[in-house]
């Protein structure tokens, strides 16, 4: 339990670490699942979808982007809520956790303060999908701030993931030619983001496998109420259907866009020996997933 400051009531706990994270995998339905989470009254998450915590501390090369990010969402989030709320209506400790978030500086005591807004009788837990690759020493550094964590991990078919993956990248950076998206297509980074078993393979090491919890895509999309189900089992809250009403409503749906053949005929290449693997763990759906591309 977080400890308490020294004269305060239950509520003003000084740090608080999250209960579970789900840590992808990119472009996995992560957006969706914490849209959902949000509306169930004995869960919290940060005001800010991906904190970006401990990739930030533990993986260098994604700092200069995630300082941005953080930096410009929280000061859009901090505005909006002064902008449309009188003084006499401001929470002055959210907005001092939303300041936190916009300037940092970024260490475990900063981490530890956002949480204190969750009510003490409610789970907390937040959702960063580039925690999935997270080095040892990332995946240490999130159990010494909780030792109980539970982790939520969404796979996709590894080829749409890195499609939709170079897709986004493309339409954000007005990419058109081919070539380039070949050149992403490549790239080691799409192989390490729907690496699936060396994800599970990694934190299994360091959490038992009833604290490991794993979605697909495909279920988000055919039942996505029994997927929440099985979501708030695991973390062992209720099920509130009513509050999950909204849960059919897509996510971030791009225009439907036919990958390449050059883009697909390297992604079949590089990404092929993560479908043999995946198959040895969960034969059912790798089989599906592999019969669209091979």
């Amino acid at each position: 339990m977080p400890a308490l400051t020294d004269g305060a009531d239950a509520r003003e706990v000084e740090y608080r670490y999250p209960d579970f994270l789900c840590v992808g995998a990119q472009k996995a339905g992560t957006t969706w699942l914490d849209r959902n989470l949000r509306r169930h009254p004995a869960l919290w998450l940060p005001p800010m979808k991906e904190l970006q915590y401990f990739n930030h501390v533990h993986m260098p090369s994604n700092r200069k982007w995630t300082t941005r990010q953080r930096r410009e969402r929280g000061t859009q989030m901090l505005r909006n809520y002064v902008e449309k709320r009188s003084p006499e209506e401001w929470d002055l400790r959210r907005i001092a956790r939303l300041a936190d978030i916009s300037a940092g500086p970024v260490s475990d005591d900063w981490y530890g303060r956002i949480f204190t807004l969750a009510e003490p009788e409610q789970l907390c837990g937040e959702v960063t999908p580039d925690y999935a690759t997270l080095p040892d020493e990332g995946i240490r550094h999130v159990l010494r701030l909780s030792p109980e964590m539970r982790i939520i991990l969404s796979l996709r078919d590894p080829i749409e993931r890195s499609w939709s993956h170079i897709r986004m990248i493309s339409e954000a950076r007005g990419i058109s030619e081919v070539a380039e998206m070949e050149t992403m297509a490549a790239n080691v980074d799409q192989v390490r983001r729907a690496d699936y078993p060396a994800m599970i393979a990694n934190w299994r090491r360091f959490i038992p496998q009833d604290r490991l919890h794993i979605i697909f895509m495909d279920d988000i999309a055919s039942d996505p109420a029994r997927v929440l189900k099985s979501v708030c089992g695991f973390l062992g809250v209720r099920f509130r259907e009513k509050k999950f009403a909204k849960a059919d409503n897509a996510i971030h749906v791009g225009k439907p866009r036919e990958i390449p053949p050059r883009v697909l005929a390297v992604l079949k290449t590089r990404l092929r020996p993560i479908y043999d693997r995946l198959a040895e763990i969960y034969p059912e759906i790798a089989a599906r997933w592999a019969e669209r591309h091979y």
